[in-house]
């Protein structure tokens, strides 16, 4: 029978326990023991709750392109990150990212949360990310002042390969970027590994393709972006450092050229190699 179907003791029975006695008080005293046993064996078994992991990375770059498009060049950049399993599948991702060229003529703040889910098939993420622009977005006092944005990606090994499918909803500009990335990882010691990397990147519906002198985005086309490919090696210089030089090049698509050709005058180029180095802490 189920739990629910057991009927409590009648009155007889209860009577008759009286009258036990001692033999009652100890029944009743190795019934407690073992609950109290149980109970302990239980709570020892069930799983931690997993701690919060934070890591803290100060980096630099020649010169910085986010998602194709250039804004500033000579840039040192924080990112604070915290992370927690929610379960065997599941993490909770948050970070809050700044960076400034080396007059601090163009500054930006990024804060964003997110959520990982294994599926078995694939890791499948969803975020949310919001961007402020001190100075506006053309760091001159024009131009929008932030963004934000929903996000969702697919990540998967493919032979030997990483393969992550990513795609981004703009609020600001009702526009959308969509990307395909993937990464290879090469050990080369105990301590030491090459990460090489390709991305393309395409707009849909104007995704920051034209910016005005106003500093506002006013393009509409549905065009590729950029590419990008990037060659990095991750030092782990002991359990909580990890050292990481790295050497990229940015290539416009149809809808970067114009902005970026436009930018030529204050450091960005069609296509150009930039590089840079970042020193991350676990703890």
């Amino acid at each position: 029978m189920g739990a629910n179907s057991r009927q409590r003791p009648s009155a007889s029975v209860l009577a008759r326990g009286v009258h036990m006695g001692g033999a009652m008080k100890h029944i009743t005293s190795i019934t407690t023991t073992t609950l109290l046993a149980a109970a302990a064996l239980a709570q020892s078994s069930a799983p931690a709750a997993s701690p919060i992991a934070f890591d803290l990375t100060v980096g630099y770059d020649s010169e910085y392109y986010y998602r194709g498009l250039w804004f500033s060049n000579d840039n040192t950049w924080f990112n604070l990150g915290a992370s927690k399993k929610l379960d065997d599948k599941t993490t909770f991702n948050a970070l809050a990212y700044y960076t400034a060229d080396s007059g601090s003529t163009y500054q930006e703040l990024d804060l964003g949360a997110s959520v990982a889910y294994d599926a078995g098939f694939a890791t499948l993420t969803a975020g949310y990310t919001y961007f402020f622009f001190f100075d506006g977005y053309s760091a001159t006092g024009l131009g929008q002042s932030y963004s934000h944005e929903v996000f969702v990606s697919a990540s998967k090994a493919v032979g030997p390969v990483n393969v992550t499918a990513t795609y981004a909803y703009d609020f600001y500009v009702n526009a959308s970027y969509a990307e395909l990335a993937v990464d290879k990882t090469f050990a080369l010691s105990d301590s030491t590994s090459l990460v090489l990397k390709g991305a393309a990147g395409y707009s849909i519906g104007g995704y920051y393709t034209v910016i005005n002198t106003a500093g506002f985005n006013i393009g509409g086309e549905s065009v590729w972006t950029h590419v990008l490919l990037n060659a990095s090696l991750p030092i782990a210089l002991n359990k909580t450092f990890t050292l990481t030089p790295y050497v990229a090049y940015n290539i416009s698509g149809a809808g970067r050229t114009e902005t970026n050709t436009g930018l030529a005058g204050v450091g960005a180029k069609d296509d150009q190699f930039f590089c840079g180095a970042s020193l991350k802490a676990v703890f």
